[in-house]
């Protein structure tokens, strides 16, 4: 019997290269055999195909991350992109020069980039904002004011916002007054090492910098809370009336991530619509959204900007849903009129803060029941009592305290903007007209009293109580002094 047929029909020919094996027809693969292959496939095998393209996905990603949309994520590191330089060389190498500055005064190992990659105006806007210098002018300086505590990752923001400023406006229209403290982080060594000698250099007198560092730990415990921001704004507020300075403007502004244009955007509405209160809206979180200064801000309704209901806060998804005429502006980013409002940064008129008027940030005034509001929202309210009841929204400004929601800002609203119509950071005429302004305030306003007592952290929002907008006004000019 030849070799060929002692071989087992169920075995394969064992290949040598003398012995090529008998050919075999092509079998076509049904999805049963593919079935059956995967069966068979040990089963690391997937996996470790599965890891391989992921570990090569991984290494050519390059994630952007100044977009907050899903991106596959990356083994390196990714570059923060930089900034955009102006065309303008002089202004560059400051920008630069005061970027590095920052870095020499910050711990080493901890990059802190600006948020904002374009600081700089573009033209458009140098024409809309044109008003501005003519305004500082005839009628007094910008006066900058900030109350500010451990705002390392804000301060390249914040540096760029100043030196675009006064390369924009002047020298001669600007003036600054900075309270700072307690801060753990590098924050007072690059106000005064770097912001103080940046404004000397860039024509800032002396006389109009009022910069105070290192602040001592406020005790809470043994204080209103109320009682004590009122005081360190106060204070802050100082050189207005005792600084023999001639004012146009007082800007206002919290520990947000802040541009040139935002504070010019502001100071172009303040003027050109005559209001007394200008701001802008902030963020505690963009998605889902919570809007921030819940419990200054109060619509020409007298209400909250949005309902809560309960004793906790809940995202803000509708707004002003208890006035319409602001719930419409407000979709198309226009300007208009609320009671109160703070939202991270205001352009306030700074006649109330003079003779006859005397008005001061405050605490209620408990023994005539006044309500327990923030020092913010009784500011507005005794605007309104002196005569500038005029309080504006600009809602296209928006401002975050941390930076991912700043980023989530920058992407959400650009992204509006464009659908709106928006063009090299300007509106649309259809968007940009003029506004009235109601002289009468709400019939009451909706109050969420903090309790007369010390401490930090307290919920107001156990109680609810509506109250006049104006009452007291003869009671409360010593509470003013």
């Amino acid at each position: 019997m030849s070799r060929r047929y002692s071989i087992p029909r169920h075995a394969s020919p064992v290949l040598t290269p003398t012995s090529p094996g008998p050919s075999r027809p092509h079998q076509r693969m049904t999805f049963s055999r593919f079935l059956h292959s995967i069966r068979n496939t040990p089963p690391h095998y997937p996996l470790f195909i599965f890891l391989t393209l992921l570990l090569a996905a991984s290494l050519v990603s390059r994630p952007d991350p100044t977009s907050r949309s899903f991106q596959f994520p990356s083994l390196l590191p990714s570059s923060y992109p930089p900034p955009i330089r102006p065309s303008d060389p002089q202004l560059a190498n400051i920008l630069d020069t005061t970027y590095q500055s920052f870095l020499d005064h910050c711990p080493r190992g901890i990059r802190y980039e600006p948020v904002h990659l374009v600081p700089t105006l573009s033209i458009a806007q140098e024409r809309r904002y044109a008003h501005l210098r003519d305004i500082a002018s005839r009628k007094g300086v910008y006066m900058i004011v900030a109350t500010l505590r451990q705002i390392a990752a804000q301060l390249p923001d914040l540096l760029n916002t100043i030196v675009v400023l006064v390369d924009y406006l002047g020298a001669d229209s600007l003036a600054f007054s900075i309270l700072e403290g307690p801060s753990d982080d590098c924050t007072p060594d690059v106000l005064e090492s770097t912001l103080r000698p940046l404004l000397i250099s860039l024509g800032i007198p002396s006389s109009r910098v009022h910069l105070s560092t290192r602040e001592g730990k406020i005790d809470f415990n043994n204080g209103n809370r109320i009682e004590i921001l009122a005081g360190l704004r106060n204070r802050a507020m100082e050189p207005i009336w005792k600084g023999g300075e001639k004012v146009a403007a007082v800007v206002a502004i919290n520990d947000v991530y802040l541009k040139a244009s935002d504070v010019l955007e502001l100071l172009h509405w303040h003027f050109n619509s005559g209001a007394a209160i200008t701001t802008g809206m902030d963020w505690w979180k963009k998605r889902p959204e919570y809007y921030y200064d819940v419990w200054v801000g109060r619509s020409m309704s007298g209400d909250l900007f949005y309902p809560i209901d309960q004793t906790w806060w809940t995202p803000s998804d509708n707004l002003f849903e208890t006035h319409q005429p602001s719930r419409d502006a407000y979709s198309q980013l226009r300007p208009f009129q609320v009671y109160a409002s703070w939202n991270g940064m205001a352009i306030l008129a700074p006649e109330p803060f003079l003779p006859p008027h005397n008005v001061r940030f405050r605490r209620g005034v408990e023994e005539i029941g006044e309500c327990a509001a923030s020092e913010c929202g009784l500011l507005a309210q005794d605007y309104w009592k002196v005569g500038y009841g005029r309080v504006l929204v600009v809602p296209s400004v928006q401002l975050g305290y941390e930076r991912d929601v700043a980023l989530d800002i920058i992407e959400d609203l650009d992204k509006q903007l464009l659908d709106l119509g928006w063009k090299d950071g300007v509106p649309p005429k259809s968007l940009d007209k003029p506004i009235t302004f109601d002289q009468k305030p709400p019939e009451k306003i909706r109050c969420h009293p903090w309790p007369e007592e010390n401490g930090l952290g307290k919920n107001v929002w156990g109680t609810k109580v509506w109250v006049g907008p104006l009452d007291g006004l003869e009671d409360l000019r010593d509470a003013w002094r």
